[in-house]
């Protein structure tokens, strides 16, 4: 969850600088063509206010936090105002004919950087293709049907379009690969539950959620009892196999909104939210039932796995997160000394 979080965080921050960048590469741009290139601008207040329109939208955008969650908000009114900047200026500059019209290469790869998904570029790009028709209704002597029109149009969007089609992709395949690499670091191979670093954070989260609105949550530990001989008579992929069969049976037993972790060679933790004491217990035991229903067959024997189970609760307890593990783990060896007991 660390690694997750670290690496989200690094990536929004660099997609928020580039996007910046962005914009502000098309405001020089565009303060370029009006100051040195005056020739070209037919239309000067129709350029200044898309510069204003620009500049305001991104202080704005910026400096009112509303506009700023979600993040998807503020990435669609940058590109969406990036676009109405580009239109503005084109039209300013000669509309179809107008070099600025290359511009709108920026809020397609605005999109592509801040949602990693071609098809959103594909969708952008068909807006913009619209526009352009646009524009060719707005230069005279144009007919927009025409072949030269089209040539012309492909010639200006198409290369654009491709590029950020390909970064698009190209995104969207890193942060596929990103996200397996936070589940690996997450995740315990054997089991595909969480491991102890990343059930930890979560379980910091969840134990302030609790402080915050007064809820219950209620850990449990799970021991797996005498795995170390089945090891011994049969084998580490026997153990293995009963691992995997209690991580199953626990989470067959637990709800949606908990969470389940392996935390040792034998050892589970399930953090039970909002949960209370009652719940726990009556939790914990389903799991004891399920894990003993299950049966593993190895070299044509049948294993039936037992396992110990402490329980403890928040607030009841104790009031930190390590003193409720610390208890569990204690309430989880009485529990096992108990059915070792005779009668």
């Amino acid at each position: 969850m660390r690694v997750a979080a670290s690496t989200g965080s690094a990536t929004q921050g660099f997609i928020a600088k580039a996007l910046l960048g962005l914009e502000l590469l098309a405001l020089a741009i565009g303060v370029l063509q009006f100051a040195f290139a005056t020739a070209t601008v037919q239309h000067p207040l129709l350029a200044g206010g898309a510069l204003a329109l620009l500049g305001c939208s991104i202080l704005l955008v910026r400096m009112i936090p509303a506009l700023q969650r979600p993040q998807a908000r503020q990435h669609w009114l940058s590109i969406a105002t990036s676009i109405v900047f580009v239109t503005l200026m084109a039209v300013a500059t000669g509309a179809a004919h107008s070099a600025l019209v290359t511009l709108y290469l920026l809020p397609l790869a605005t999109v592509a950087l801040a949602f990693g998904r071609w098809w959103l570029v594909a969708l952008v790009a068909l807006v913009i293709a619209a526009l352009g028709i646009l524009l060719g209704a707005l230069t005279p002597a144009t007919n927009v049907w025409g072949a030269q029109f089209a040539v012309l149009l492909f010639s200006k969007l198409l290369p654009g379009v491709a590029v950020a089609l390909i970064l698009g992709a190209l995104i969207e395949q890193m942060q596929s690969a990103v996200q397996r690499i936070s589940d690996m670091a997450a995740s315990d191979q054997l089991t595909g539950l969480l491991n102890l670093r990343a059930f930890e954070d979560v379980l910091q989260q969840e134990h302030r959620k609790a402080e915050r609105f007064g809820r219950p949550y209620t850990l449990l530990m799970i021991d797996i009892d005498n795995l170390a001989h089945v090891n011994e008579a049969l084998g580490h992929d026997a153990g293995s196999q009963v691992i995997v069969s209690v991580a199953a049976a626990i989470g067959r037993s637990i709800r949606a909104s908990d969470v389940a972790a392996r935390v040792g060679g034998d050892d589970f933790v399930v953090l039970l939210t909002e949960a209370d004491e009652a719940t726990g217990g009556m939790i914990a035991q389903r799991i004891r039932n399920n894990i003993y229903a299950s049966t593993i067959s190895v070299a044509n024997r049948l294993i039936r796995a037992n396992a110990s189970v402490g329980v403890a609760n928040f607030p009841r307890d104790h009031l930190y997160p390590k003193e409720l593990m610390i208890l569990a783990d204690q309430r989880m060896q009485q529990d096992r000394e108990l059915r070792k007991q005779p009668g």
